[in-house]
């Protein structure tokens, strides 16, 4: 499943989450459309299980709520 995070015309960052055999796979894609030689570039890319993912997302919920990361473990 692929979901544009950012999209502007010069400048487009996508997440592309996928399950896989070893776990789900992330991946973070940047595409330049202005670039001599525009291609998707894979800035970040791992493995990681539900509860890592869970995890990631309560630590992105928590910066968006403005609460600290350590409030989460409590």
């Amino acid at each position: 499943m692929r979901t544009a995070i950012q999209d502007t015309p010069a400048y487009q960052l996508s997440v592309d989450i996928a399950s896989t055999p070893f776990g789900l796979s992330l991946r973070l894609i940047s595409y330049v459309p202005t670039a001599r030689r525009p291609e998707e570039q894979v800035r970040f890319q791992g493995k990681f299980t539900d509860d890592e993912l869970r995890a990631l997302r309560g630590a992105i919920g928590a910066a968006l709520t403005g609460r600290s990361v350590g409030d989460l473990v409590a």
